[in-house]
């Protein structure tokens, strides 16, 4: 079995040469920009459609697109592509309905409509600590993918990777302000895109043709695109996943923090929409391009799975593994490759990290009239420091699944009271209260009952029939790493009410 290759000095240049452009976006803007709030959390409300629009984009699409995605149409097929058919609608619904309330505000915060709507200070608390613990973890969830890529491409611990990413992140989101994330988010995105289609293209070269990608993964049962059985507890199927991420994407393009500020960020409604609308195809392109990263790896190892043949250890390695076994011959490529991952990591961080600032800023700190008293330029120097808070909540590593399920319990609960504040007139905010509560308590039950039953879904058949003999390994240890994938429920089994699809 031949040794893990490694990173060499072109591909550590690479790298470098990504997280120092961002730092120094971001000490361009702290220069260039006014030292007040209003520039460091909006932009001083005359951003640019474009740039708005990319870093809406790469906020949510982040690490765990590049790495998960090609993950899951590895392991179970293409249903999964199902999801940016939800965009057509969802984007529209936000430009039409939700993003006019928000921007004829004025808001900072998106908090600061449930105010304004149900004058019940309760209500706001509960959405902003949700926000703060939903945000947080997430933030962890997006440091833990690219490290994990990181550790196992280069001689850097997975915990020396974490705190290098976050760090760089909160650097040039302290010193820049939104204009450094935003324009920081357009370069880290163009650096997505061409590591994904470096892999796409690698992919199509190994198996002879593009086309072919989608011929062996036919024959191996991966075009498995529309599945139109109705059940809830089906993991996936069409209508459980138009319907879900219908949802979702509702949720995160139009009452998220980080969507809604950089909407007000730009200069007039028609432009805010504008940005809104121009994420449907730029989420489009960059979700396809990632689910033909998994075609293209699957379809080079249909014949020898890397996973059954115990060279990495979990299936999140699949996308680092097969850039140092196909394409470390291109000195750059796999520098390349990092530097795509940690791009989609750090426009993540840093968005979290202003968001976080924001709501910390107009939902708390601004009411106190000592905070109130302050300089402008003092306030701006207060979000700051905010700003490298939010640095430490960034550092909750190892609870990746857990997270991904926290997150989603809160977001529902959370995008149905400000549906409810927009689209019943005669709701009050003690309906509102008791609605969101009921809700956080019933998704607490349904994620961790799901959660602590351990049950995973089953995974397509492969096959290590053509694997040779000298093979790259990510694995440190020469003893095949145990490969429990937890207890499976059979079609026959009784389904419980934790089962249900985890987008709903």
């Amino acid at each position: 079995m031949a040794s893990p290759k490694t990173f060499g000095l072109v591909d550590y240049c690479v790298f470098g040469s990504v997280l120092l452009s961002s730092l120094l976006i971001g000490v361009y803007h702290a220069f260039r920009g006014k030292q007040t709030n209003a520039e460091m959390l909006l932009g001083g409300r005359n951003m640019a459609i474009l740039p708005v629009a990319i870093s809406i984009m790469a906020t949510f699409l982040s690490a765990i697109l590049v790495l998960g995605s090609p993950a899951e149409m590895y392991m179970n097929g293409t249903q999964h592509w199902v999801m940016v058919l939800a965009l057509l609608i969802s984007l529209p619904s936000v430009a039409l309905l939700y993003l006019p309330i928000f921007y004829r505000c004025g808001l900072t915060s998106v908090n600061e409509y449930l105010q304004l709507r149900f004058d019940n200070h309760v209500l706001r608390v509960l959405c902003v600590l949700g926000y703060l613990v939903q945000t947080s973890l997430y933030m962890a969830i997006a440091l833990y993918a690219p490290s994990l890529a990181l550790s196992s491409t280069t001689d850097l611990t997975l915990e020396t990777s974490i705190i290098c990413t976050a760090v760089v992140a909160t650097l040039y989101t302290t010193i820049g302000g939104l204009k450094a994330v935003v324009w920081a988010d357009v370069l880290q995105a163009v650096v997505m895109g061409a590591g994904m289609v470096a892999i796409v293209v690698q992919g199509s070269i190994n198996v002879g043709g593009f086309g072919n990608i989608f011929h062996i993964s036919a024959e191996h049962g991966r075009m498995n695109l529309f599945d139109f059985s109705v059940s809830p507890w089906q993991r996936h199927n069409f209508w459980n996943l138009f319907f879900g991420y219908l949802f979702m994407w509702t949720t995160v393009m139009g009452v998220n923090q980080s969507a809604v500020q950089r909407y007000m960020s730009l200069p007039t409604m028609k432009a805010a929409r504008t940005a809104c609308l121009l994420n449907a195809p730029a989420n489009i392109l960059y979700i396809s391009l990632a689910c033909l990263c998994g075609l293209a790896i699957f379809a080079t190892y249909a014949d020898c799975d890397p996973l059954r043949m115990a060279l990495i250890e979990r299936k999140d390695q699949l996308v680092p593994y097969f850039v140092l076994d196909q394409m470390s011959y291109l000195t750059g490529l796999p520098g390349l490759f990092v530097a795509c991952i940690m791009s989609g990591a750090l426009s993540t961080i840093s968005s979290g990290l202003n968001s976080l600032a924001a709501i910390t800023w107009q939902d708390f700190l601004s009411n106190i009239n000592f905070f109130k008293s302050m300089s402008p330029v003092t306030q701006s120097w207060i979000t700051r420091g905010i700003m490298g808070m939010a640095f430490m909540a960034s550092q909750l590593g190892g609870v990746l699944q857990a997270a991904a399920t926290v997150t989603g319990a809160v977001s529902g609960p959370v995008f149905g009271v400000f549906t409810l504040g927009i689209f019943i007139p005669f709701a009050n905010g003690k309906g509102a209260v008791a609605g969101l509560v009921t809700a956080l308590a019933m998704g607490a039950w349904v994620v961790v009952g799901a959660y602590g039953s351990g049950e995973q879904p089953e995974p397509l058949p492969t096959s290590i029939a053509g694997c040779g003999t000298n093979l790259t390994s990510l694995v440190s240890s020469t003893t095949p790493p145990p490969m429990d994938m937890g207890p499976v429920r059979t079609e026959e089994e009784e389904p419980r009410e934790h089962n249900i699809l985890y987008l709903f």
